[in-house]
Formats: structure tokens, sequence, C-alpha cells
């Protein structure tokens, strides 16, 4: 079963959902604009606040709803990264759980706060707690742990832009790309952090 962190997560990623739906609709909207005016209408009304967020690439290209795609893009890197401050929340609290007087105080001290989640930083947040170089046992089919890494600093890397002002250009495809992504390396982060507490604890603690 998942940590509470993980289900956590997973409902938070419903907001991508939501953004990626918006897009579709927009997109869609647009469509339809374009065959009322053929058919002598117009839906000028709303027209305004569509061209808003429609960015047009060129003649031939496909029109993409970049403001939606850049949001989506960095709301995802933060719900990443606030999965893996729960994580980190929820399976300290059960490893120190009788051994010390105050495990929140603990857990605050070995946070490493305000740091994106690159894979030193989660390594080192999770060593705090006894539990070493968890990304580095994170893979899957098609991905190996040097694929992932890579990604995951790209990704960050890309936010960052994008959050410090700078127009990336960003697609539906590369937000379904990076949501599928963080779902599978949470999944992964997520059941090696609970293999690693077992040989602490002697059970799964989820």
């Amino acid at each position: 079963m998942p940590s509470q962190s993980l289900t956590g997560l997973t409902e938070r990623l419903k907001d991508i959902d939501q953004l990626l739906n918006a897009h579709t609709a927009i997109t869609k909207f647009k469509k339809a604009e374009s065959a009322a005016n053929r058919a002598g209408g117009g839906l000028a009304q709303l027209t305004p606040i569509i061209e808003a967020l429609v960015n047009d690439p060129g003649k031939g290209k496909p029109k993409e709803v970049e403001a939606l795609n850049r949001a989506a893009f960095v709301l995802l890197m933060a719900h990443f990264q606030g999965f893996v401050e729960d994580l980190h929340r929820e399976i300290g609290f059960i490893l120190l759980n009788g051994k010390v007087n105050d495990p929140d105080a603990i857990i605050k001290l070995v946070k490493v706060s305000r740091s994106n989640p690159h894979v030193d930083v989660i390594n080192k947040m999770f060593s705090g707690l006894a539990i070493y170089e968890v990304m580095d046992d994170v893979r899957w089919q098609k991905c190996s742990n040097n694929t992932v890494k890579t990604r995951l600093k790209g990704y960050l890397e890309t936010r960052n832009k994008i959050a410090h002002g700078s127009r990336e250009s960003i697609t539906k495809k590369k937000v379904t790309q990076l949501k599928d992504f963080v779902e599978k390396l949470a999944e992964k982060l997520d059941s090696t952090v609970c293999k690693k507490a077992n040989s602490i604890l002697g059970y799964d603690p989820w």
C-alpha cells in the first residue's frame, strides 16, 4: 500500500488534470470559433479572453496555450517537492516514535529547507533519518537510475527558469511527460523509502 504522502500527491495531481482539460477546452474553442466565423457567425464576447491565453506559434503550427502549460509545469514540480517533504516527515515520525521526546524538532532539524528537490538534497534529507542514498535505488523499466537523475535535474532547471520569468516553450506534451515522470518517480521513491525503513523497523511502515 502507498504512504499517506503518495496518496496526497495523487489527489493534488488532479490540479494538473484540470489545467490539461482547460488546455483541451480552449483549443477546441478556437476551432469552434473558426468554424463559426466561416459559417458567418462568431463568438466575439469570449474571444478576447481566449486570445489572452493562446499563443500563435506561426503559420502551419498548432496553437499552444503556453500560459497554462507553464503554470502546469511549475505546479507539477511544486507538488513533487511537497510530496518529498511530506514523505520525509511521515517516515520521520514513524522512525522516531517512542525514541525521542520531540520527533517534529528532529525532523525539522534534518530537513533541507527552501531547496529544490535535487537528487543530493533528497539524499541528504533522508540520510538525516538513517535512510541513506535513497535516490540511488530509484529506477524503472526503460528508465535507468542515471536517466532518472538527469531528467529530474533538467525538469528542475526548466522550472526555475519559468519561475524567474523566462518564457520557456512548454507544450502540452511536455506537461504530460512530466506528469508521468513525477507519478512514477514518487511511486518508486515511496517504495524505496518503505524498503529501507523496513531494515530499521523490521516491518513495512506502510
